[in-house]
């Protein structure tokens, strides 16, 4: 199957090549770019570190304060962004199952408000759904802009040929705002029609709601996590 993948470049090769490694074939196209904000000034020890994405990992591992907590407990939102914080150095990762509902029960389930303030290494554009649960529990958040994801200005040559010639099978979705990026840059390449032809693979009804809406075909993750998201692929042939 020929997949397009819309990840930022960093999580793209990574999905690419587990595609790759399935039989699949891929083109790479980034419709968003992740942008680090400058490391806080004059940060506190929290009790501990919310992780709900991988370019939260990669934007605290710049952070002066990083090799003086190794040792804080971290909860990731699901397996990738935990394995990216076990490989950036910390000692004690737990995750959730993908969603914010299930990274704040693990929460619950180790630490009472009692333990200090937890640290939610956030990007700018966000729910605010785990703030809100975790608030709800006692706990007290210190959210703090850590990236933002911007639309690149336009899609690159490859991906526009092989959605213009129909060579596309599949696309993969992983967040609403990606969905929404690449409906507005399909459509200001002049594509519009030409994207109803792909199944689209996304990470959750969430992100599946502006595909939806648009009139493509979606299949939707059992669970908001990768491995459910390949596993709605079809077996390379």
């Amino acid at each position: 199957m020929r997949l397009l993948v819309t990840r930022p470049k960093e999580d793209a090769a990574r999905t690419a090549a587990q595609l790759t490694a399935l039989g699949h074939t891929v083109v790479v196209q980034p419709v968003l770019e992740v942008v680090f904000a400058p490391p806080p000034e004059a940060l506190a020890k929290p009790a501990a570190i919310l992780f709900t994405s991988g370019n939260a990992v990669r934007a605290v591992a710049t952070w002066p304060e990083m090799g003086r907590w190794r040792d804080i407990p971290v909860f990731a939102a699901g397996p990738a962004t935990a394995e990216l914080a076990a490989a950036a150095g910390f000692v004690a990762v737990r995750q959730g199952r993908g969603d914010a509902a299930s990274l704040a029960e693990a929460v619950a389930a180790v630490l009472s408000p009692k333990n200090g303030p937890l640290l939610y290494p956030a990007a700018r554009d966000r729910s605010g759904g785990l703030e809100q649960r975790l608030a709800g529990r006692g706990f007290r958040v210190a959210a703090i802009e850590a990236y933002r994801a911007e639309a690149v200005a336009e899609l690159g040559s490859d991906a526009r040929s092989a959605l213009a010639a129909g060579t596309i099978e599949g696309v993969l979705v992983y967040s609403r705002r990606t969905a929404g990026a690449f409906l507005s840059l399909a459509a200001k390449a002049g594509l519009g029609a030409a994207i109803r032809a792909p199944e689209y693979f996304a990470l959750s009804e969430e992100v599946a709601e502006p595909l939806r809406q648009h009139g493509v075909r979606v299949q939707v993750a059992r669970h908001p996590d990768e491995t459910s998201l390949l596993a709605l692929l079809p077996a390379a042939g």
